[in-house]
C-alpha cells in the first residue's frame, strides 16, 4: 500500500509539474508554494532520479518478498501476476528514466532495463516449470528453512529460480 502512495505522489508531483512548465500560471499562493517546491524538484534531475531510484528499489524488494513467500510450483500463476505488476510498474517510470536520460542522468534508465530483462527472464523460468512434472521437486521455501531471505533482487531470484529448473531437469533426466 505504501509503494502504490509513493508512485502516486511521484505521478501527480510529475503530471502537476509538467502542466506548471507548459505555462498553467496559478493566482492561488498555496498553489504557488507546491509548484515552488515541484519546480525545485523537477530543475534538479539527480535528485528527482535518486527519488525515483528509491521507490524502485523499494517496489523490487515488495514484489520479491511477495514471490519468495510462494511456491513457484504450486503458486506458478500468482508468481507470474507478481511479475507482471513488477513490470507495468517498470514501464510507468521509463518516459521519466528516457526525459532524465536525455538530462545526462542515465542510471534510472539502465536500472529499469535490467530489471526488466531480470523479470522476463523469471517469467520464462517459471513458464519452463509449467513444462515439468508437478512432483514438489521445486520449491522455493523448504518447511524447515527461510531458505530464499538472501533474495532481494529480481537478477537474484531469477538466478535462484534458473538454477532451481536446471537442477529439477537433471533430476528428471537421471531418473528416466
Amino acid at each position: 500500500m505504501r509503494l502504490k502512495s509513493i508512485i502516486a505522489v511521484g505521478t501527480v508531483l510529475t503530471c502537476s509539474t509538467l502542466l506548471w512548465g507548459c505555462g498553467n500560471a496559478n493566482t492561488n499562493h498555496t498553489s504557488e508554494q507546491k509548484d515552488t517546491v515541484q519546480t525545485e524538484s523537477w530543475n534538479d534531475p539527480k535528485r528527482l532520479e535518486a527519488s525515483h531510484l528509491e521507490a524502485l528499489e523499494r517496489m523490487e524488494k515488495d514484489h520479491i518478498h511477495r514471490m519468495v513467500s510462494l511456491n513457484a510450483s504450486m503458486d506458478e500463476d500468482k508468481v507470474m501476476t507478481t511479475l507482471e505488476r513488477s513490470s507495468q510498474k517498470l514501464e510507468e517510470m521509463r518516459p521519466l528514466a528516457e526525459m532524465l536520460q536525455h538530462e545526462g542522468h542515465p542510471t534510472l534508465l539502465q536500472r529499469i532495463q535490467e530489471m526488466a530483462g531480470d523479470i522476463q527472464g523469471s517469467k520464462q523460468v517459471v513458464a519452463e516449470m509449467k513444462k515439468l512434472p508437478q512432483d514438489g521437486k521445486i520449491k522455493i521455501q523448504s518447511e524447515n528453512s527461510d531458505s530464499l531471505h538472501h533474495i532481494s533482487s529480481f537478477r537474484e531470484y531469477h538466478q535462484y529460480m534458473t538454477k532451481k529448473v536446471e537442477d529439477s531437469e537433471k533430476d528428471i533426466r537421471v531418473t528416466h
